[in-house]
C-alpha cells in the first residue's frame, strides 16, 4: 500500500486555532452525546408516563394489550440504551500515547486520540438503537389507541 504526499505548508498562525479547534470538537463528541442522552431520557420518561395515565383516565376504551406491552417494551429498551450511553465506560487507555503510528489495528490499550473517538462512537451506537426503539414505542401506543 502506497501513501499519496500531499502538497503542503507549514501551519501559519491562523491555522493553529482551526486545528486547536477541530481538536475540541473531537473531544466534546462524547459530551454532546451525552447531552443528547439527557435529553432523551427526559422524554423516555414522560412520555411513557403520560400515555399510562391518559389509559387510566379512559377506562372505557380497551385498547390493544399486545399493543400496549409492546409500546411500554420498546420504551424500556430504548431507556435501558440510553442508560447505557449515559453510564461510563472503562478503557484501557496508553497514557504516554497520543496518537498510533500507521493504521494498524489493535485489541490492546487505546491511544488518547483513540479512547477520545471509541467513547464518542460507542455513546452514537447506544443512542442510535435508543432512538428508533422510542419511536416505535410510540408507534405501537398510538396503534393500541386506533385499533
Amino acid at each position: 500500500m502506497t501513501t499519496e504526499i500531499l502538497n503542503g505548508q507549514p501551519p501559519q498562525p491562523a491555522d493553529e486555532a482551526l486545528l486547536k479547534a477541530y481538536h475540541d470538537a473531537v473531544i466534546r463528541q462524547a459530551d454532546l452525546y451525552v447531552d443528547l442522552a439527557k435529553e432523551l431520557l427526559k422524554l423516555e420518561l414522560a412520555i411513557p408516563g403520560i400515555y399510562a395515565a391518559a389509559l387510566k383516565l379512559v377506562p372505557d376504551q380497551s385498547p390493544h394489550a399486545l399493543l400496549v406491552a409492546a409500546a411500554f417494551g420498546c420504551w424500556l429498551l430504548a431507556l435501558l440504551a440510553t442508560l447505557r450511553a449515559l453510564f461510563p465506560h472503562r478503557y484501557e487507555v496508553l497514557h504516554d500515547a497520543v496518537q498510533r503510528v500507521g493504521r494498524a489495528e489493535s485489541a490492546g490499550p487505546l491511544t488518547i486520540e483513540e479512547f477520545f473517538q471509541q467513547s464518542a462512537q460507542d455513546k452514537r451506537r447506544w443512542l442510535l438503537g435508543a432512538v428508533p426503539l422510542f419511536f416505535a414505542g410510540i408507534a405501537a401506543a398510538a396503534a393500541a389507541v386506533l385499533v
